[in-house]
C-alpha cells in the first residue's frame, strides 16, 4: 500500500535529518512572515499618517495575525533546537550507561560493592527522564503559543501607539530641518 507507521522507532541519526530539515523549512516560512509584518506595519503607519482609521484596522489586524505566527513559528525552530540537543545527550547517556553497566559488570567480577555505581546509573537515568520532561513542557508551551494570547485590539492600541510615536518624531524632524534651511536662508541674504 505505500503506507508506513508515522509512530514507528526510528534512529538518533534520522531523527536529527529530520529535525534538520523541518528547522530549514520553518526558517524559511518565518523569513517570509517577517517580510509581511514589516509590509503590514507600514501598511498601518501609512494608513494611520493619512487618517485611514479602516485602513489601519486592516493593516494592524493583518499584522498582529502574522506577528502571531512568527512567534508560533519561532518557538518551533526553538523546539527543534532543544529536541537535537536532547538526541545528542540521550546518546551520549547511552554510551554512558552502558559503560557503567560494564564497570558494574567487572566490579563484580572483582568483588567491588556495586551499589554506588547503580545508584549513578539511576542519577542518569532520572537526568534523562527530565529532559524528556522539559520537551513535553516545550511541546505544551508551543500549543498554548498557537491558541492566542493576546488580544486583537490590546496589539492594535500598542500599534498604534507605536506608530504614531514614529510618525510624530519624523514631523518633528522635518520641522527642525525646515526651520534650519529658512535661518541659513536669511543669513545668506
Amino acid at each position: 500500500m505505500g503506507l508506513t507507521n508515522p509512530f514507528k522507532k526510528v534512529s538518533p541519526e534520522e531523527l536529527k535529518t529530520k529535525l534538520a530539515i523541518s528547522e530549514q523549512r520553518l526558517s524559511a516560512r518565518e523569513n517570509e512572515l517577517i517580510k509581511k509584518r514589516q509590509k503590514a506595519r507600514e501598511q498601518a503607519k501609512d494608513a494611520l499618517n493619512s487618517g485611514n482609521d479602516r485602513e489601519f484596522r486592516v493593516a494592524s489586524r493583518r499584522h498582529s495575525m502574522v506577528d502571531g505566527q512568527v512567534n508560533t513559528i519561532s518557538s518551533m525552530v526553538e523546539m527543534a533546537q532543544s529536541m537535537e540537543d536532547v538526541i545528542e545527550m540521550e546518546t551520549g547517556l547511552k554510551e554512558v550507561v552502558e559503560i557503567g553497566d560494564n564497570l558494574g559488570k567487572w566490579q563484580k567480577q572483582l568483588g567491588f560493592d556495586t551499589a554506588k555505581l547503580e545508584g549513578a546509573v539511576t542519577n542518569i537515568r532520572t537526568s534523562m527522564e527530565k529532559v524528556n520532561s522539559a520537551t513535553n513542557m516545550m511541546t505544551s508551551s508551543m500549543d498554548a503559543a498557537m491558541s492566542g494570547g493576546n488580544e486583537l485590539s490590546d496589539m492594535q492600541d500598542s500599534l498604534r501607539a507605536e506608530l504614531l510615536a514614529e510618525l510624530s518624531s519624523d514631523t518633528v524632524s522635518e520641522d527642525n530641518l525646515s526651520k534650519k534651511i529658512e535661518s541659513e536662508m536669511k543669513e545668506s541674504e
